[in-house]
């Protein structure tokens, strides 16, 4: 009884010790949890961007587009949640900032929904490929309406389309005690 056990824990400690990585860091991917993709590219006035920038901070990733009819419903929820949360503190990120990646062929219609839906606060990033974006592509997007947030280590905390949802998590790591979790902060 006492040899089954044994083995037992044995069996089990190996079990657990051969899913664990022997790295710190989070291998790439899309699931929650992961590292993100990098994100490089030229903003719409032409500077450059990468991820690097926003090293720190909470990070809204839009993959939207200016003729999908839900991208553009939900421009505005997406602007209250970078008024409401752009200067927080949460777990591992201060502050909030949308990266805007827009699967357009056009620039027309793109800088007038930009204009119209009021979207000047948000960094804009657009290649003109559409759905062929290498970003597109890096973060297995089909089509608009996706969204990924990230902590200020460039982890994806919560991703979907349902802003509602990215509402609750963004108020959930809002407050949660910084003093009792100080060790977790960068």
């Amino acid at each position: 009884m006492r040899f089954k056990a044994v083995a037992t824990a044995i069996f089990t400690g190996l079990c657990f010790l051969s899913f664990m990585n022997s790295s710190s860091e989070p291998s790439e991917g899309l699931m929650v949890g992961d590292k993100a993709p990098e994100i490089e590219g030229h903003l719409l006035d032409g500077t450059h961007f990468s991820s690097a920038q926003w090293e720190g901070k909470m990070v809204l990733v839009d993959f939207w587009a200016s003729y999908d009819a839900p991208s553009r419903v939900n421009n505005y929820r997406k602007k209250q949640l970078l008024e409401q949360y752009k200067n927080a503190l949460f777990l591992n990120g201060e502050g909030l900032d949308v990266v805007s990646i827009s699967l357009d062929w056009f620039k027309s219609p793109l800088y007038n929904s930009i204009e119209r839906d009021q979207l000047e606060d948000f960094a804009h990033l657009c290649d003109w490929k559409g759905s062929d974006s290498p970003l597109a592509q890096a973060f297995q997007v089909d089509g608009p309406s996706e969204v990924f947030l990230l902590d200020g280590s460039g982890r994806i905390v919560e991703r979907g389309n349902d802003l509602e949802e990215i509402a609750v998590t963004l108020e959930r790591l809002a407050t949660v005690d910084q003093t009792r979790f100080a060790a977790y902060r960068r």
